[in-house]
């Protein structure tokens, strides 16, 4: 009879747990309403928790029209579809946040984070706040960008965030809060960042872009060629290579290069394409077709500047630093008008 009662009472117990963990779970997984805060433009939760990881407030940069907005904790689980953390990055306490909103908003945002698991100040010193992002330069169409508000990381592009406003958001210990700064919201994850650049034993990858134009000039209404030149002047590999045409007052054709795909990016005269791997000594070339517009112009010939923008990077999961960008190189094509 006792070793009966006690299976039973196990059974019990287990029962408990099973249902307490699963209530658990499902409150971690509810998404939590936010309240107007202290200005039309605030957002803070409607029930605030001191001592639980959240966000503590949420500020529109311009709002056109009010909505509601929340947030839900979806941990590791929600990161599942999304691309590796950068080089270096750990997901600290399972801390991924989606947030949302049905406002109609418009300029940078602050999502304000409180951590208070973060127990000691070392912890919290190496936290930063990472933002999934589409990235029409990156072949998974998203990628991770470093979003944390830090000392002298103000610029006026941030228009109506204020630098007060932006400064009395920089990481806090005693507070254990963070901040982000974001055009959008989406998904958040708290990381813990690599104290310093992870070592590499390559060297960096030395890519470097040459354009021309033929025939040079042409005709309006005839078929233009860019043919577009990377080399990988280092003797350590480039493992992601993207480059993106904007054309301007030419009508895309073709885009074929001799490794990696190109694709046009919807109705725009707009070629994106990813070549893969570039190793050092080695080339890429993409052969870009357009056909210039017979549009009337008074001059007998009209100079057309086509912009070219090159993102590599030396492990695929890496943030892109300055050293991995090519911006806003340009291709000329002299049309000749008719008349």
């Amino acid at each position: 009879m006792i070793p009966q009662m006690l299976k039973f009472r196990s059974l019990l117990i287990l029962t408990f747990l099973f249902f307490a963990t699963t209530a658990y779970t499902g409150a971690q997984e509810r998404a939590k309403r936010m309240a107007p805060g202290s200005s039309i433009k605030d957002l803070v939760p409607e029930s605030p928790n001191e001592k639980e990881d959240g966000i503590t407030q949420i500020t529109f940069g311009q709002l056109f029209k009010q909505g509601t907005a929340e947030y839900t904790r979806v941990g590791a689980t929600g990161l599942k579809d999304a691309p590796p953390l950068p080089t270096g990055y750990v997901l600290f306490k399972d801390l991924a946040f989606r947030v949302k909103t049905e406002a109609i908003i418009a300029g940078f945002q602050l999502t304000v984070f409180s951590v208070p698991s973060a127990e000691n100040e070392t912890d919290f010193g190496k936290l930063s706040v990472l933002h999934l992002e589409d990235d029409e330069m990156s072949p998974a169409n998203r990628s991770w960008s470093e979003v944390t508000v830090l000392p002298r990381g103000w610029n006026e592009q941030m228009h109506f965030v204020s630098k007060a406003q932006y400064e009395a958001l920089q990481p806090n210990f005693k507070l254990r809060q963070l901040a982000a700064v974001t055009y959008e919201f989406g998904i958040f994850a708290i990381a813990s960042a690599p104290q310093s650049a992870p070592e590499r034993a390559e060297p960096f990858p030395e890519v470097t872009l040459k354009a021309m134009s033929s025939p040079e000039p042409v005709q309006a209404g005839e078929e233009v060629t860019h043919t577009i030149t990377l080399t990988n002047n280092g003797t350590g590999a480039a493992a992601e290579v993207n480059i993106k045409e904007v054309l301007r007052k030419l009508d895309y054709v073709s885009a074929t290069p001799n490794q990696g795909v190109c694709k046009q990016k919807g109705a725009a005269n707009v070629i994106v394409c990813h070549l893969g791997v570039l190793p050092g000594g080695a080339s890429a070339t993409i052969t870009v077709v357009s056909r210039s517009r017979q549009e009337w112009f008074p001059e007998d010939t009209t100079i057309i500047v086509n912009s070219i923008s090159v993102v590599f990077k030396q492990r695929a999961t890496d943030l892109v630093d300055a050293r991995g960008r090519i911006q806003m190189q340009r291709v000329t094509s002299t049309i000749v008008n008719k008349h």
